[in-house]
């Protein structure tokens, strides 16, 4: 079997603004702010880009100029995992090379993009292989990664790059503002919702015999992925804790891997009390007796909720606490949610990173994951 393995990735993140993603997150600093886009007046809760968003350098500057905020964010990201990767246009078969990206999300009756972020990035590179875009709301990232590993363990291509990015404008704002609060307090009490924040995620999954072949270094394995649906959960709704439990267990089952074997579990939780119940609920339910021996995080309570870039965010940040040999802590938590008993992070530490679980779930019903493990385990 070829086996899926990460050999790059890019993070960009509006919540980061001057200083670095990693080090906000291991002081634990809130997601916080007032957003605007394009239009005066109300300033509706979000993290955005301001002017002081610079775009890779690889980015022809007479191209910049067309491009809208969203594209950007995609190719900025996407240069970046390439740069990590020690991969650029031209390198390899351009025939054996792809790109799976997840869709932004929109608001009903928004209009879709003309053109979708993976198409920019394949024209860009003179991509000749599957090009593919995944829906899923905020599952739709982490989704976009999982077909991204198939494509790779089904031979149909040497090297996709994968992921999305998210930018925020008005009319999704105001389709949020429900579900939106000042302040994101993943699994704490006083939980009351998220903070829809811009940014964009790629990774480079290659085939392990590729990588090799080429010298490129293995930041890690995608040992096991999968996707489910719920068919309860409303369009507007998230799938509950049992759908969320089971996307952790194949996700596990397709890796081979059991619970006790897990180091770290990246939760998609954000604030909004559903996703906490649902992804809590369900690491509980699918961890059991051995709850304690994952560290439970999520970065939503730091970097904001990315929306279709937060799976393949939280991807990265896995793959960043491997390398590092430290996990970050939930920001504003304080008090768990009742019964909610796991091992979260209450405060920056080392930690020996292996093994990582990461979840997405998604408006609509759409959920994945993913299984990273370290090179050599």
């Amino acid at each position: 079997m070829i086996r899926p393995v990460v050999t790059g990735f890019g993070l960009t993140a509006a919540a980061a603004g001057g200083g670095g993603v990693w080090e906000r997150l291991l002081a634990a600093e809130p997601a916080a702010g007032a957003f605007a886009p394009g239009d005066e007046g109300e300033a509706l809760p979000g993290i955005g880009f301001g002017d002081e968003f610079r775009p890779h350098p690889g980015i022809p500057r007479n191209v910049v100029h067309f491009l809208d905020r969203g594209s950007l964010l995609a190719l900025d990201a996407a240069l970046r995992a390439l740069d990590a990767a020690g991969l650029g246009a031209g390198a390899g078969d351009a025939r054996r090379f792809g790109v799976a990206e997840g869709l932004p999300m929109r608001a009903p009756g928004q209009p879709g993009i003309f053109a979708p972020y993976g198409q920019l990035i394949a024209r860009v590179l003179g991509v000749r292989g599957p090009v593919a875009a995944v829906a899923g709301g905020e599952a739709s990232g982490l989704a976009a990664v999982v077909q991204a590993a198939r494509l790779v363990a089904r031979g149909e291509a040497d090297i996709v790059i994968a992921g999305a990015a998210q930018a925020l404008q008005r009319p999704l704002l105001e389709h949020l503002r429900g579900m939106s609060a000042a302040r994101a307090l993943p699994f704490d009490r006083e939980h009351a919702g998220m903070v829809p924040a811009e940014g964009a995620a790629f990774l480079v999954i290659e085939s392990e015999a590729h990588a090799r072949g080429r010298g490129a270094a293995i930041a890690a394995r995608i040992a096991g992925a999968a996707e489910v649906f719920d068919p309860a959960a409303e369009p507007t709704a998230l799938p509950g804790a049992n759908e969320a439990g089971r996307l952790m267990q194949a996700v596990l089952a397709d890796a081979g891997y059991l619970q006790n074997q897990v180091d770290l579990f990246v939760s998609c939780a954000d604030g909004r009390p559903e996703a906490d119940v649902a992804d809590g609920f369900g690491a509980l339910r699918t961890f059991g007796r051995h709850a304690y021996f994952a560290d439970v995080t999520a970065p939503a309570g730091t970097l904001g909720q990315l929306l279709a870039a937060g799976g393949p965010a939280a991807a990265a940040l896995a793959l960043e606490a491997m390398a590092r040999g430290e996990v970050w802590p939930v920001a504003g938590l304080t008090t768990p949610i009742e019964g909610l008993e796991l091992a979260f992070v209450k405060a920056a530490k080392q930690a020996k990173v292996d093994c990582a679980l990461v979840t997405a779930l998604g408006t609509g019903g759409a959920a994945a994951g993913i299984l990273l493990v370290r090179e050599g385990n």
